[in-house]
């Protein structure tokens, strides 16, 4: 019987004590710790590492992941001695060590963890870990069936506008609005109105006070006063309008492009209006413009979501991936987002790519590697088994 915990409250009394818990030692035998170039500690990469897993140990010498590359195997198992942090409010119960956090990796011993393969284990079979996660797999028949194909895009290429240019006239009876006409982009709240005759520098558009058409002609009140007479204005701020897309814009996607004006740095932070996969829309971002774009091609975004549109074989959460472009080593299938679960459909990255990739071939890796450990009992699918060392 389990003790769950709802919040910090008990709601189950166990008639017998459990064996253990994932990541606990399973005998008093001697045990290894890997040891740092120098004499400072292991420190939990960005995602997290988990306590009961397998984890990877980053060519600094120092990073701890818990994923893997293809042929490399595991630095070490994670034991749940004084490792684990509560990090939610009324958290009961967790394995993560967040990020920065130190690490203790054990390279030898006897260890408790969780059969997250997909059969018995039986003793003396060798110990997978999974490159994705650092699960523990009794086996290689454990290991996930690679597809034989797969077909994907990694973020998107646009063109794109950032602000909007249009011709302004103080309004009547009211210095602190302009009425805009002939409008060519868009005109957003918080955007910065360029410094011209009858408006002084720095100026944003508060709101949109009359028009047919949001952000098109109509009335703005600025943020101070102006005396403008149909003056060609240009405004921009943190709002991207997309004309033309291929592949799929998602939020917290980084942009990169080289048109003047578009922030380095700045990364997808909503959806404004429209979106998808090779559609227009309207996006805010993460850092302001520095000046007006009017149209700019090549204008890219990549992130950690895969747009994947033909699959020969079924796909699988924890599965490695390698493609050219900027799908990093170490990457592989997250979560799945939409679509249909083993097939077409949106997946994500375990880490964000590093560029754009265009539509094509994605190669499924071997799904994990052998390590020293091997099993000494035998652990039903999702049960506790022993792993160890001794005698390898």
């Amino acid at each position: 019987m389990g003790s769950p915990l709802i919040g910090s409250f008990q709601t189950r009394v166990n008639l017998n004590n459990p064996w253990g818990v994932a990541g606990d030692f399973a005998s008093a035998n001697p045990r290894a710790t890997a040891l740092t170039p120098d004499s400072g500690a292991l420190i939990a990469g960005p995602g997290g590492v988990t306590v009961g897993k397998f984890a990877w140990i980053a060519p600094d010498g120092r990073t701890v992941n818990s994923f893997g590359e293809s042929g490399v195997a595991p630095s070490g198992f994670i034991h749940r001695n004084q490792q684990g942090l509560l990090t939610q409010y009324l958290q009961a119960a967790g394995s993560v060590i967040p990020p920065g956090f130190a690490v203790t990796l054990m390279v030898a011993g006897d260890f408790l963890a969780n059969n997250a393969g997909t059969s018995s284990s039986t003793v003396g079979e060798a110990i997978y870990a999974l490159y994705a996660d650092g699960s523990v797999l009794p086996g290689v028949g454990s290991l996930p069936v690679v597809p034989s194909g797969i077909t994907a895009t990694l973020g998107s290429t646009n063109t794109g506008a950032l602000g909007a240019t249009f011709t302004a006239s103080a309004h009547a009876g009211d210095n602190t609005r302009i009425d805009v006409t002939a409008v060519t982009g868009l005109i957003s709240i918080g955007d910065t109105v360029g410094n011209v005759t009858g408006i002084a520098g720095n100026q944003t558009i508060v709101s949109q006070d009359s028009g047919g058409t949001t952000g098109g002609a109509g009335t703005y009140v600025l943020s101070g006063t102006n005396t403008a007479s149909a003056v060609t204005c240009t405004c921009f701020g943190n709002v991207v309008k997309i004309t033309a897309s291929t592949g799929l814009v998602s939020v917290g996607e980084s942009i990169a492009s080289a048109a003047i004006g578009f922030p380095a740095g700045a990364t997808v932070t909503g959806i404004v209006s429209g979106g998808g996969v090779a559609t227009a829309g309207v996006y805010t971002i993460s850092v302001r413009g520095t000046s007006y774009v009017a149209s700019a091609a090549g204008m890219t975004t990549f992130g950690t979501v895969l747009d994947v549109t033909a699959v020969t074989g079924t796909l699988a959460v924890g599965m490695p991936i390698t493609a050219t472009g900027g799908i990093p080593a170490g990457a592989s299938i997250a979560g799945f987002i939409s679509g249909t679960y083993g097939g077409v459909g949106l997946y994500s990255l375990n880490i964000p790519g590093t560029a754009y990739t265009a539509s094509g071939t994605i190669v499924i890796t071997a799904q994990g590697i052998i390590t020293k450990f091997t099993a000494k009992s035998v652990a039903a699918v999702g049960e506790l088994v022993q792993i160890s060392t001794q005698g390898n």
